[in-house]
């Protein structure tokens, strides 16, 4: 018989996080375990504060699920039925680490992939402030990548300061959709300049169309805009490449879809998270090996996490021990 179970936690910040229009101190996230014959799965979900997505329709969800496997529907199908989100996420990664359990195989086997390498580099998000608190927080980072959260305000002057700061990284921009085609058209090109990588969802998804007409000399990356495989048709035009958080597609099954989807359109394909704890990074940490950017610096912002952790070390993340997952 197999058993469908969720708990709502909070994981607190170590200090407030702050990005275009939005600050938050706790990580919400849902719980999720299965079991079966004696083995037990589990998987995280975190609640994304920046998507028309509830508390109350990730625990309605779930609910659902335990009440249909517990009247004999197969907790996969159930799973698939669900809408993607974090509520699916945490179920989909909950059944990958069971099925690794109980068919003594390893994620990578299971997925038909190459086992994974012991370390990925990863970045690490500079959260919005001002140029100098931005600048300081940059210089105190050993990572060689940094994201940078920018709003619409004083985005070359940000980007200069942390530049001069530190000359020695890779510098990637997320805008959160907090600027418009023309914002981006003026400053791309000073960005370039400053050495930036790549630049994700700087508009807002109703405006994904108009960046087919503009030729920006900075790769854009949709997030906000990406959920599921089937999106990758209507942005590759847009965009150079995709921004993959299992917490949008609804799990790995489906973030694998995505980088199939994104490489075969030509894409790049980058793997971030809603912030979230090891147990969100481990499932991740699979696509973080077919990616060219991994953001899945999540727990580097918590005040504490579970127990076995994911280390990072330098810049890198090592590979998850599998007592956590998987």
């Amino acid at each position: 018989m197999t058993q469908v179970t969720y708990n709502l936690e909070q994981w607190p910040f170590i200090r407030p996080f702050k990005f275009a229009g939005f600050t938050i101190d706790v990580l919400e996230c849902v719980y999720v375990t299965v079991s079966r014959n004696g083995k037990t799965g589990h998987g995280e979900g975190v609640y994304p504060v920046v998507f028309n997505v509830t508390m109350e329709q990730i625990k309605a969800d779930l609910d659902k699920v335990i009440a249909q496997v517990a009247d004999g529907v197969d907790p996969e199908a159930a799973c698939a039925a669900l809408p993607a989100g974090p509520a699916r996420n945490a179920l989909d990664c909950a059944l990958w680490d069971l099925c690794s359990k109980e068919r003594g195989q390893s994620i990578w086997e299971l997925a038909g992939l190459s086992e994974g390498p012991a370390a990925i580099n990863v970045d690490q998000t500079i959260s919005l402030g001002t140029s100098r608190e931005m600048a300081d927080a940059a210089r105190a980072s050993s990572h060689n990548i940094l994201k940078i959260k920018l709003d619409n305000q004083d985005i070359v002057e940000r980007i200069t300061a942390i530049r001069e700061s530190r000359p020695d990284v890779e510098l990637i921009v997320d805008a959160n959709q907090s600027w418009t085609i023309d914002l981006l058209q003026s400053v791309v090109g000073r960005l370039a300049e400053l050495g930036v990588r790549m630049i994700e969802q700087p508009v807002c998804s109703e405006q994904d169309e108009e960046l087919t007409t503009i030729k920006s000399p900075v790769p854009l990356f949709a997030d906000e805009s990406c959920h599921v495989a089937k999106d990758v048709a209507r942005l590759k035009n847009g965009y150079q490449g995709v921004n993959i958080k299992l917490d949008k597609t609804g799990g790995l099954t489906e973030a694998l879809a995505v980088v199939k989807a994104a490489r075969r359109a030509g894409m790049g394909v980058m793997v971030g998270c809603m912030s979230g704890t090891s147990l969100s990074m481990a499932p991740g940490y699979v696509i973080g090996s077919l990616a060219d950017w991994s953001d899945l610096d999540g727990p580097l912002q918590l005040a504490s996490d579970r127990t076995p952790a994911m280390q990072y070390r330098n810049g890198q993340l090592k590979h998850y021990d599998t007592t956590l997952w998987g």
